[in-house]
């Protein structure tokens, strides 16, 4: 599989893993669910051809919102109802309102991803945590890391790739635990 690929499957599960988020929002905006439900597959179908559009490190919650946003005015425009002021103001609220609530998860999230990764970078050997360090934090090459730690590239290769194992196996394992 190419890493266009696994980018594409990436992002298509993270945007069919927001969905419930995504048919609360288009509800709140359409007062319908069966409209908002209409509307999220419409947004889904956006993604899925414009899936090579999203930037990385960016939220594909927030993406998809946009595109669910979009199908919500085609929605009202196919009706013909012409939005009030007040209604567009409303409209304008809870966008901000999900914002509001996807930043804040997205800081909660962070800091349960960070708690559990110091946590587990703790339950590294010393040796595990030395090797990490060269690697991420100092930027050594293998084979200046194994001048370092008077290691074989070989050795360097096989511990690192053991300790990046125990450290995401551990995090993963905290995080499961947290939800």
């Amino acid at each position: 599989m190419s890493d266009s690929d696994n980018s594409r499957d990436r992002i298509l599960k993270a945007a069919f893993d927001c969905r419930s988020e995504l048919v609360a929002y288009a509800w709140s905006l359409l007062g319908n669910l069966a409209a908002a439900e209409d509307a999220v597959q419409e947004a889904m179908l956006v993604v899925v051809k414009k899936h090579d559009q999203f930037e990385e490190g960016t939220s594909v919650l927030a993406w998809c919102r946009a595109m669910v946003r979009i199908e919500v005015l085609r929605a009202r425009q196919l009706h013909g109802k012409e939005r009030s002021l007040v209604e567009r103001l409303l409209d304008d609220a809870v966008d901000a309102a999900f914002e509001e609530f996807q930043t804040t998860s997205d800081h909660h999230q962070n800091g349960l991803r960070h708690e559990a990764l110091a946590h587990c970078f703790e339950e590294l050997t010393d040796r595990g945590r030395r090797l990490l360090n060269a690697r991420f934090v100092d930027q050594l090459s293998y084979p200046q890391i194994g001048d370092r730690l008077q290691m074989t590239i070989e050795a360097v290769r096989k511990a690192l790739f053991r300790a990046k194992q125990h450290v995401k196996s551990c995090v993963e394992a905290r995080l499961e635990a947290t939800q």
